[in-house]
């Protein structure tokens, strides 16, 4: 192998590996910190496990559930204000955090 494809190679791999550990922190550490502290997830957490919904489904198709979930999802997405707006600590970080994936994505990942 030449020097350059195995620098590819590795490199390769090494963004595979980044994915993934970038979709697991997001499903096992983010999520959960924001279910937890912000209010909108808050309340659609609440809303889906007091209705009973699966939410790991894709959709649904003639089911009555189905419609009084997103009644209900809606409506407490309506309702509830948030507490914090404007160019908030949170509101830049998420600018920071996008800017900073379309650099990795344009500075990385192969443009062909």
């Amino acid at each position: 192998m030449e020097k350059t494809q195995r620098k590819t190679w590795i490199k390769s791999w090494g963004v595979i590996f980044l994915t993934f550990f970038l979709l697991w922190s997001f499903a096992y550490v983010i999520g959960p910190w924001g279910e937890k502290n912000i209010p909108v997830f808050n309340e659609i957490t609440k809303v889906i496990e007091s209705d009973n919904i699966d939410s790991t489904a894709y959709m649904y198709t003639e089911i009555e559930g189905a419609y009084y979930g997103e009644k209900n999802l809606i409506a407490s997405l309506r309702l509830t204000q948030p507490e914090k707006t404007g160019f908030t600590l949170e509101f830049m970080t998420g600018v920071a955090a996008c800017f900073g994936l379309l650099w990795f994505g344009f500075k990385f990942l192969p443009m062909e």
